[in-house]
């Protein structure tokens, strides 16, 4: 069997089903061995490699004609995001992790490991938190004095749109919101809403 770095000279690609076959086989030299889930040792399936790109964790597939190719850097990223998961790292947290890095590094990581930091793979909750510290309303400090009376300025009116996302939910969103950027960001985002959802849930009596 190749190396990675001879695939990565020559310049090989595969359709998705060789994708998959390549994966497979070379897998079990990367995943650790003392602990990962077994969800994620599972096989690679072409309905994975599809799911993960759609995550935006994966490059895009070349094109060539209507056939869609992958590359070695492409079974690089599929062995990284792999091994990752199996350390406990979810998708959320990964995002677009192994898009942003070389194929030097991606090599790195998967020959000598990595220990991530919070700069690479931002708490699923980073997002959340900036929102809240971006849009929390200042507190009015007390005086030590009675002031002068002074007349206030108006507030800025911020204006909100509305959205019906299905009979009986609404979705209002404030002209200054900030959306997500990442497929980590929009997953958080997503999840809270979802975490939000749940305690409207009927009580069983």
């Amino acid at each position: 069997m190749d190396s990675l770095e001879t695939l990565l000279q020559r310049g090989a690609e595969w359709d998705l089903a060789g994708l998959v076959r390549e994966a497979n086989a070379r897998l079990p030299r990367y995943l650790p061995q003392e602990f990962g889930s077994q969800r994620v040792r599972e096989a690679v399936t072409a309905r994975l490699v599809r799911h993960y790109t759609g995550l935006g964790m994966l490059d895009e597939p070349l094109r060539v004609g209507r056939e869609a190719r992958y590359s070695a850097r492409h079974l690089l990223q599929l062995l990284v995001v792999r091994r990752l998961m199996a350390e406990g790292h979810g998708a959320s947290a990964l995002g677009d992790l192994a898009r942003r890095k070389s194929d030097a590094e991606l090599l790195a990581m998967l020959e000598g490991g990595v220990a991530l930091t919070a700069k690479e793979t931002p708490s699923a909750l980073s997002y959340l938190t900036e929102l809240r510290q971006q849009y929390r309303m200042p507190t009015a400090p007390i005086p030590s004095a009675a002031p002068l009376p002074v007349e206030a300025a108006p507030p800025a009116e911020l204006r909100w749109r509305r959205f019906e996302i299905v009979p009986g939910l609404e979705l209002h969103v404030r002209e200054d919101f900030r959306l997500p950027k990442t497929p980590s960001e929009l997953d958080a985002l997503l999840r809270h809403l979802r975490e939000r959802l749940e305690t409207q849930k009927p009580r069983r009596r």
